[in-house]
């Protein structure tokens, strides 16, 4: 088979605007295949970067890959080069949205041999409907845990899998997290506070999941941080805008992303640490709003923002290696009790898992790392119906046969996708490493 680079001057024009922005140099790639070897889905990220590298965008839009990518980062775990085939497949599938796109072609979608319209491709694999939910989770969730526990039993009514299968494109399998009443931000505000606060005040970072389905983890997470001595405030933060990224709405994500910016910024100017339990969310102040928000200012504030957040594992293993750490684990929990740990992936990928495992030793636990890549459920990716059996599938290559094994073990984990995943294809209840390490206090 004979590759021939392209010599369409619309496809050479539209590569800046999809490495640029993400600083990701396509020729740097060895072709060495690590990606490839390492994606949970059996997908080809290696070949989309061939296209790339030859110049070829209409032929990489068109490739699998790059539509059932499910952003777990694995492969950019993975990359003896740092470079991410995730991150540029994420902007091949937004690439109609950028103004560079709009202008390679005409009225009539032609301009220099162009593809008759780049949305084609948006259209042909997107599930609009059911991205626009999925990206507006935040809003849905203070309706459904507002309106609990009618909304769980509407959820839950014969024939409502169904209509979600056929009209929403969510598995018929699945069910959504249950609702909660009163909220965490309700029971975090009704709490008598565990500790003095004399080293000060962090704020915590409270995820949609953490707000609306998970109180307790916040609750273990607000518990550790007091008695660890300091003063926890809810953060002043609208969604993270993550749930509308990873559905390529980037317009809504960037809105999101300048608000949080603006609200956190003053305390991270001072100094203050943000501290989060969900990676997928923190980690956006992190790693992604430095380049999804525009102009110098901005930017400057979104590092700043940036260089403050910290999940709760690393922030209180950070304390650990200052020896700063101002907790006695000498709960009533039993001493060596066995605890599997699943790393979220942009956990393992953008962070540092091991983080968590330290923890959960010094907390007394007989504390090992499941040797797996992504769960398979990846946010949303799971719950989509076309995704369901390969969901099933990256779960079943490593991860479900080491909890079978584990059967007496506590199933550990930082992310929500996680928990949900394990418990749906295992029937094993997990909780978050918040919630192990508060139960280990006195």
């Amino acid at each position: 088979m004979t590759l021939l680079v392209s010599d369409r001057g619309w496809e050479d024009a539209l590569l800046p605007g999809i490495t640029e922005p993400i600083a990701q140099n396509i020729y740097a790639c060895n072709q060495c295949g690590k990606c490839m070897a390492a994606c949970p889905f059996s997908l080809a990220p290696q070949q989309v970067m061939r296209l790339l590298q030859l110049g070829q965008v209409e032929a990489s839009l068109a490739h699998d890959t790059t539509w059932n990518c499910a952003y777990c980062l694995t492969c950019e775990a993975v990359c003896p080069k740092g470079l991410s085939p995730a991150r540029l497949e994420r902007e091949l599938r937004t690439l109609h949205l950028k103004p560079s796109a709009n202008g390679a072609r005409q009225d009539d979608g032609h301009s220099d041999g162009s593809p008759a319209g780049l949305d084609r491709y948006y259209r042909a694999h997107a599930h609009r409907l059911r991205a626009k939910l999925f990206a507006s989770i935040h809003r849905l969730s203070q309706i459904g845990s507002a309106l609990a526990p009618l909304s769980n039993w509407m959820l839950n009514l014969p024939g409502a899998k169904l209509v979600s299968h056929h009209v929403l494109g969510i598995h018929k399998a699945r069910s959504l997290p249950a609702f909660v009443r009163p909220t965490f931000p309700e029971r975090f505000h009704a709490r008598s506070p565990r500790g003095d606060g004399h080293r000060g005040t962090v704020l915590l970072f409270h995820d949609t999941f953490m707000d609306f389905n998970y109180p307790g983890t916040g609750m273990a997470a607000t518990e550790v941080l007091e008695k660890a001595g300091f003063r926890v405030e809810l953060a002043d933060m609208v969604c993270c805008g993550r749930p509308a990224l990873s559905k390529g709405l980037v317009a809504e994500a960037a809105t999101q992303a300048r608000a949080n910016v603006a609200r956190l910024w003053e305390n991270a100017r001072k100094g203050l640490y943000i501290v989060g339990c969900e990676p997928s969310c923190l980690l956006m102040l992190r790693d992604e709003y430095p380049e999804l928000v525009e102009g110098p200012e901005l930017r400057e504030k979104a590092r700043v923002v940036a260089g403050q957040a910290l999940l709760i594992d690393e922030f209180l293993d950070m304390l650990r290696v200052r020896g700063e750490l101002e907790l006695s684990f000498d709960g009533t929990s039993d001493k060596n009790r066995a605890v599997l740990f699943h790393g979220h992936c942009h956990q393992k990928a953008v962070a540092d898992a091991t983080h968590s495992l330290e923890l959960l030793r010094l907390a007394g636990y007989r504390a090992e790392m499941a040797d797996a890549p992504c769960c398979g459920m990846a946010g949303t990716y799971g719950y989509e119906k076309e995704h369901y059996e390969s969901s099933r599938a990256a779960g079943e290559r490593a991860l479900f046969p080491q909890v079978r094994a584990h059967p007496d073990a506590d199933v550990a984990v930082m992310g929500a996708s996680c928990r949900q995943q394990i418990e749906h294809f295992t029937g094993r209840r997990s909780r978050h490493v918040a919630e192990l390490l508060r139960e280990a206090l006195p």
